[in-house]
């Protein structure tokens, strides 16, 4: 089965800049949670996106908890692109291995930071070819005590995401990251 990946969509240069900008979005993640480590307590602010990120505009403060949950992604994702990132190797859109890469260290950050990144001229872009349909959903709670779910579809089309943190749930209560089921919720 083929999957076409969106980056393949974007401009050899828009590609390059994308990579420089996940690369040097994963190093700076990983140089705070050090520096963080040393000073418990900073906190993170949003930072302005480079013009090569369609959306969004500005980055939302990183999730310290996911930031050290995907340290090892992050690091690996970070190394296989290095290469790339500092002008050693060619970034071709032809290449699937490192469309690949690149879109696995895109969804680490996207989950890291909350929001979807979009590279100029990828489908999905404002004003740029239809990409399909992406629903993301997240919960993030302390206590549940009934049923919770980041996403309950009837009929999905496209991606589906749902991401749950939830510290504690309740007796009886029921935590799903993504719930396809079909016809009214009933409880036994």
């Amino acid at each position: 089965m083929s999957v076409e990946l969106p980056l393949a969509a974007v401009t050899v240069a828009v590609l390059t800049e994308g990579v420089r900008f996940l690369y040097d979005q994963a190093g700076a993640l990983l140089a705070r949670r050090r520096e963080r480590a040393a000073e418990a307590g900073a906190a993170e602010e949003s930072s302005p996106t480079p013009p090569v990120v369609a959306e969004p505009r500005e980055l939302p403060a990183a999730d310290p908890v996911l930031v050290e949950r995907f340290e090892a992604e992050l690091r690996g994702l970070r190394a296989d692109l290095h290469e790339y990132a500092s002008g050693v190797d060619p970034v071709t859109t032809t290449d699937r291995e490192l469309l690949g890469r690149v879109d696995a260290l895109r969804r680490v950050l996207e989950a890291i930071h909350g929001t979807p990144l979009l590279f100029t001229g990828e489908p999905g872009e404002p004003g740029g070819p239809q990409a399909p349909t992406v629903v993301r959903g997240r919960v993030d709670t302390d206590q549940v005590a009934g049923y919770v779910a980041a996403v309950r579809a009837e009929r999905p089309t496209g991606t589906v995401e749902g991401y749950v943190r939830a510290k504690r749930v309740e007796q009886g209560g029921e935590v799903v990251g993504v719930d396809l089921g079909s016809g009214p919720r009933t409880r036994p």
